[in-house]
């Protein structure tokens, strides 16, 4: 009977020394594959970060780019409207001149009228 208790206790460390092994395997192997996810999720993390970094230069470079037409938008509009101030002044002094000029050209017909029927 002591002899088949030693049996059965051999063949229960030797089946607890393989769950053991295995179950160290398996752990070991987890333990791998938890230290390459670690890995990946660092370098994901980096490569975020840089496509944040890019993407704000970006946008600041946008804002940048932005803002600089707008000056330019507001200089040109600046000089479109000095332009045209310039250009109602020109227009106002040309049609002064036309008045005076049909102004004197009606009056030097009356005067040749007036030379030719009045005597």
């Amino acid at each position: 009977m002591v002899g088949s208790l030693k049996k059965q206790d051999t063949a229960i460390a030797i089946l607890v020394e393989t769950f053991t092994a295995e179950m160290t395997l398996v752990a070991e192997g987890l333990n791998e594959d938890l230290t390459a996810l670690e890995q990946q999720v660092a370098q994901l993390s980096a490569q975020q970060t840089l496509g944040e970094d890019r993407s704000h230069t970006r946008h600041e470079a946008t804002m940048q780019a932005l803002n600089e037409m707008h000056k330019r938008v507001e200089a040109l509009e600046k000089k479109a409207e000095k332009h045209a101030r310039q250009r109602g002044t020109v227009t106002q002094a040309l049609r002064q001149a036309t008045w005076i000029a049909a102004i004197l050209g009606a009056a030097w017909v009356i005067t040749a009228l007036l030379r030719t029927f009045g005597g």
